[in-house]
């Protein structure tokens, strides 16, 4: 997605799930901000306080930057992975394992012989005659043995079984090629559109705003950070129905987060219609984005969906129309965000930190707590699934220092 959808859809996208303006607006500019801390270019800039440094987040790599980029930012925001295998890997896995044809048949034995240490054995015992009460409540020392013995019969069957899994998995390893298939853990990396586990980072939002305090202190940021990852899996070339999906699919994620409900895996389109002019604003919506890929400016088309979708809200009483700020006020500023920073910190010059609370206040430090946040949270689920050297981790610098409120 360009740079202008990141902020004006996910904009239009809040005014219609009713946020008051400057709510959408803030958000908008989380998003629009998550696509611009580019590694080695200003945005990612480091900032200095006394002694300290504070270090933005990167969340994409640069031209020259090879792979997913330092610190794998590419991997945590702009291709998300969708952490599952496809149906071809999963039915090739067996014989993945083994294709090496080196001590194959031992592998497997090997696999056999730890699954049978932890066979789960159940064994019914009176506890008026097979439990020793007087001696602190063990079991009898007839109980514990026929409980072995009972062990010892599954662990055969098992190992049988094993065995017999062994043999055919090594006959197919001498009648076959090696296979030529991609590796099951990077087949989990690979990005997919509008992903399950996209929709795991959105309710990870939704669920912990509650008690985590991390994401209670800035909500609206990670939401904005995790709709730029969203709107990132709708690959280019971006067609109307693309582009369609995408807005609808921000919108569903902003509507959940407001009604505090987790995010659906189900399309968006019965959600939508269901809400007060929206099949009127459905078919605007579509004219607009049929505009956006006919002209080369495409500034001047969301700003006249914006007012379509301010005079939409306005028929709801959930709409607050008092903090309707004028249209030149909605147009996308690209500084905004750093300059609010700086104004913020009260420094002399850029970059240099002079009153620390005023620059926690800024959107541009909100924006960095939560992708370090999320950064950290994806490293723990690719950790989960064994895919360690893919760490996602960014400092902030001094963690006490930047963590504090």
């Amino acid at each position: 997605m360009d740079q202008q959808f990141h902020y004006y859809a996910t904009l239009v996208a809040g005014i219609m799930a009713g946020m008051p303006l400057n709510d959408a607006r803030e958000l908008a500019y989380y998003c629009y901000g998550t696509s611009q801390q580019f590694a080695h270019c200003k945005q990612t800039e480091s900032w200095q306080f006394n002694d300290y440094h504070f270090k933005p987040i990167v969340t994409r790599k640069g031209q020259s930057e090879l792979r997913y980029g330092p610190n794998n930012c590419a991997l945590a925001f702009e291709e998300f992975p969708a952490m599952q295998t496809s149906s071809k890997s999963e039915r090739s896995a067996s014989s993945k394992v083994t294709s090496c044809k080196v001590s194959a048949s031992s592998s497997v034995s090997n696999i056999a012989l730890h699954n049978t240490q932890f066979a789960q054995t159940q064994c019914f015992y009176n506890p008026l005659t097979d439990v020793d009460w007087q001696g602190g409540g063990d079991l009898k020392p007839h109980f514990k043995q026929r409980l072995a013995h009972r062990a010892t019969q599954q662990t055969q069957s098992l190992k049988t079984q094993y065995d017999l899994r062994a043999q055919k998995v090594q006959s197919k390893i001498f009648d076959s090629e090696a296979i030529p298939e991609p590796d099951d853990a990077l087949s989990l990396l690979k990005p997919r559109e509008n992903s399950k586990f996209i929709h795991k980072a959105i309710n990870d939002v939704i669920y912990k705003q509650r008690y985590h305090d991390l994401v209670r202190s800035a909500p609206l940021a990670l939401l904005g950070c995790r709709l730029f990852v969203l709107q990132q899996s709708w690959s280019a070339p971006h067609t109307t129905q693309s582009l369609l999906h995408a807005w609808l699919n921000t919108w569903l994620a902003i509507y959940s987060f407001k009604q505090n409900r987790p995010m659906p895996q189900t399309a968006p389109w019965g959600v939508f219609s269901s809400q007060p002019g929206s099949c009127q604003f459905l078919k605007k919506l579509k004219q607009r984005l049929e505009e956006l890929n006919r002209k080369q400016s495409g500034e001047p088309v969301w700003l006249t969906l914006i007012t379509e979708a301010c005079s939409s809200q306005q028929q709801s009483t959930n709409f607050d129309k008092s903090s309707l700020l004028l249209l030149y006020g909605l147009a996308l500023r690209p500084a905004y965000i750093l300059d609010q920073a700086q104004n913020l910190a009260g420094g002399d010059k850029e970059f240099v930190i002079q009153n620390l609370n005023g620059f926690k206040q800024s959107q541009f430090y909100q924006l960095n707590l939560a992708a370090h946040y999320h950064c950290d949270w994806l490293a723990r689920q690719l950790a989960s699934k064994g895919l360690n050297a893919f760490n996602t981790q960014q400092s902030l610098g001094n963690l006490e220092l930047w963590r504090e409120k």
